[in-house]
């Protein structure tokens, strides 16, 4: 099959699972949700427990982190809203039972448009890879609180692996009297199995294959840049990406190809060069550049 038939294949699930959405909260202005690796499980329950109940909306992939939530979903707008109110409802009441104090007015949805099968891929990988960005110890095929765990990894787990639930075991994970809708789920110790709410295949029918989905996940920066951009995200990138584009900036600026070379100034413009438009964190740029911290804090002084 030639690369135009396979794309034609991946451009007609694209149209058939139209429309697609990018809906995430911002962690900017809302304080830590989950704190601990229970809260996270519990976390990831809960959204199992919204997409079963909200029955018109496919969940592609998602990523929990601290402070906020990114859902790649299929359906109209209003039922992905009303997934998300679902959840944001059933999280807040579960914690508040816990004595966790939140502000959850803060905890509020926005929601893009994906409009062609580029973008999707490149959304589907950005999300994949948010706790990487933001977590070393994990890579994009790692993080057990997101769907990108399940994307190409081709685990064969039987039937088995998976808890037997009674009635009671499930009221007392899901934290709901009413379990009815919940029987397609499946766990093993407490903890939903991610391939049991989410339609990992319907995002995996998005990429030609798994070499596909790893060059859009490992080699499009300019693309996680530009949906920094549109949804305000502070960092998008790990340093060695970063360390990566200053040197191709350098390069092609100065024609300097070791960044410890750059003069001062060259130094400050291929600052603002990284940060204004590739979100680099004022510490990767210190890291990276070498720049003292409070040269940074006047060239960047909102960041102080």
């Amino acid at each position: 099959m030639s690369f135009s038939e396979k794309e034609e294949i991946c451009n007609n699930a694209f149209r058939e699972g139209s429309p697609f959405w990018h809906l995430y909260t911002d962690g900017t202005k809302m304080q830590n949700i989950f704190c601990s690796d229970k809260e996270f499980d519990e976390g990831m329950n809960m959204l199992a427990a919204s997409a079963c109940r909200v029955m018109h909306v496919q969940i592609l992939t998602f990523e929990l982190m601290t402070n906020h939530i990114h859902l790649i979903l299929s359906g109209s707008k209003d039922a992905c809203m009303e997934l998300f109110m679902d959840y944001k409802n059933r999280i807040a009441k579960l914690f508040r039972k816990y004595g966790k104090v939140i502000d959850w007015s803060l905890f509020s949805a926005n929601i893009l448009a994906i409009e062609n099968l580029k973008r999707l891929r490149n959304e589907i990988a950005y999300c994949n890879r948010n706790a990487f960005v933001a977590n070393p110890q994990y890579t994009p095929f790692s993080y057990p609180w997101g769907g990108g765990c399940e994307y190409f990894g081709h685990r064969m787990i039987s039937n088995s692996y998976y808890d037997t639930m009674t009635v009671r075991d499930m009221r007392t994970i899901m934290h709901s009297r009413d379990v009815s809708a919940f029987d397609k789920l499946k766990f093993r110790n407490g903890v939903v199995s991610i391939s049991s709410f989410c339609n990992i295949e319907l995002g995996m029918s998005m990429f030609q294959n798994a070499r596909n989905y790893f060059y859009t996940i490992s080699k499009n920066i300019e693309a996680f840049a530009d949906i920094a951009c549109r949804i305000r995200d502070s960092v998008c990138l790990i340093d060695e990406e970063i360390f990566s584009v200053a040197v191709k900036i350098s390069s092609d600026m100065y024609g300097v190809n070791k960044l410890s070379l750059l003069a001062p100034d060259q130094k400050i413009n291929l600052a603002k060069e990284l940060r204004y438009k590739y979100f680099g964190s004022i510490q990767q740029l210190r890291r990276i550049l070498r720049l003292n911290a409070d040269v940074l804090n006047e060239v960047f002084p909102s960041t102080k």
